[in-house]
């Protein structure tokens, strides 16, 4: 089989699927089931301090797939070059300070192990898994019915809920597997971003078919959280979704759509009263003002401690000192940046910005050159982590076996379109099966 026109440009020899290890084969698959598997963090196992859960199994299950395919080439095997390398080290080196700064050492290790080791490894492991349009088929599929069946199993919460009469409590919606709705709404955000960018801009009927069935499915699941910082983060994907759109009437089919959807949304009685008042702080179902004080406490802390913050798994005990009185310290401050202060410290919190910032601007830059299977792939990873910082502001989306996997992974959808699917790319990784 010819090598792609991408792998030339990129100047990559890379053998045809039909000669490369079937173990590459296999570790492809079994990332297509990590990527549909992610909720399935829930079931853990194992005693304290020894314990592990079923995403973890399955994610260190494909990393040594891929190893043992690597293994007749280990000697001329290199990593590919991401242009990632500097923020991830001095993230990871920023996580091992905070492993010493903690009050849980042990704890540390593991939150270390699970958010951010092992994530990276996959991250490594994926970009060089995915390289062809097939490949990047292979573990979006597996994503698509992952994320789809999640959200059947949200929406059947709710008609579980509804046929047995149960009083809906706006705060804590109905929802299958995880401890929170708003953490069903941040899981689903990149989903629902990369099934538009395929909706959008995919000039395949068949992807643009299944990406429409996939994007149904994520959005009615969002909007069964009743999450408010969900519902912002789709008016803003909607307003990017405008803004990259180079069409006019496009542009205002897409508004309209949306407007027509929102005022049909607003109809819902559970979702009008969700968003009513959210400025009273007497409304039951405001929680604006708690996270105002989440906020200024966690920033008095951090006024103590401002270079190191608590350490990783060490905030909700070092916060015991700064609630205000009646108050209980939370696990984390409700904010992803104020998150990576204090549980990495200052380094750990630029590192992550650089992290993220680099990811949004090669991302779109990339999509603005970019055509055929990279540029709705593109379009979606990059609105995704526009999803991730907007709702980063109001909570902390990567601090969970399931979050920072996919974020890890939404990373690698990008640097491996940037690098093998989109024309004109400089990079060269030294890399060859």
């Amino acid at each position: 089989m010819a090598t792609s026109e991408p792998s030339r440009l990129a100047g990559i020899s890379r053998p045809s699927s039909e000669t490369e290890s079937p173990l590459i084969r296999y570790s492809r698959w079994s990332l297509a089931v990590v990527a549909g598997a992610m909720p399935s963090y829930v079931v853990r196992f194992g005693v304290r301090p020894v314990r592990s859960d079923l995403l973890e199994v399955l994610v260190l299950f494909t990393i040594a797939l891929y190893a043992g395919g690597q293994l007749r080439t280990w000697s001329r095997w290199r990593p590919v070059r991401t242009g990632l390398e500097i923020p991830t080290a001095l993230l990871l080196f920023a996580g091992l300070i905070s492993i010493a700064v903690s009050t849980d050492h042990f704890g540390a290790l593991g939150f270390y192990r699970a958010y951010f080791i092992e994530p990276i490894v996959l991250f490594y492991v994926a970009v060089d898994l995915m390289r062809r349009p097939d490949d990047f088929r292979i573990v979006l599929l597996g994503f698509a019915i992952g994320t789809s069946i999640f959200s059947i199993l949200n929406l059947g919460a709710w008609v579980i809920a509804l046929k047995n009469h149960v009083d809906i409590n706006l705060g804590n919606a109905p929802e299958a597997l995880y401890t929170s709705p708003n953490s069903v709404a941040i899981f689903m955000e990149p989903a629902v971003a990369i099934a538009a960018g395929f909706v959008l801009y995919s000039d395949h009927r068949r992807d643009r078919t299944l990406a429409l069935v996939w994007l149904v499915f994520g959005l009615a699941s969002m909007l069964a959280t009743l999450s408010r910082a969900g519902m912002l983060t789709l008016v803003v994907l909607v307003l990017v979704a405008v803004i990259t759109m180079r069409r006019t009437r496009l542009k205002l089919a897409i508004l309209v759509a949306a407007a027509v959807a929102a005022i049909a949304v607003l109809q819902i009685p559970f979702v009008s009263k969700r968003l009513y008042r959210q400025f009273d702080p007497s409304y039951p179902y405001n929680t604006f003002e708690g996270r105002l004080q989440i906020w200024s406490d966690t920033l008095k802390m951090l006024r103590d401690r401002p270079i190191f913050g608590s350490g990783l798994r060490a905030y909700e005990t070092v916060m015991r000192a700064y609630v205000s009185p009646g108050h209980k310290p939370e696990l984390y401050p409700h904010n992803l940046f104020l998150a990576m202060w204090v549980e990495l410290g200052l380094l750990g919190l630029i590192a992550f910005v650089v992290l993220l910032g680099t990811l949004l601007w090669r991302g779109w830059s990339a999509f603005a050159r970019a055509d055929g299977f990279a540029r709705p792939l593109l379009w979606g990873t990059s609105a995704a982590f526009i999803a991730v910082a907007v709702h980063g502001m109001f909570d902390t989306p990567y601090f969970n076996n399931d979050i920072s996997v996919e974020f890890w992974l939404l990373a690698a959808f990008e640097i491996a379109a940037i690098t093998f699917l989109v024309k004109g790319t400089t990079r060269k990784p030294a890399l060859q099966r």
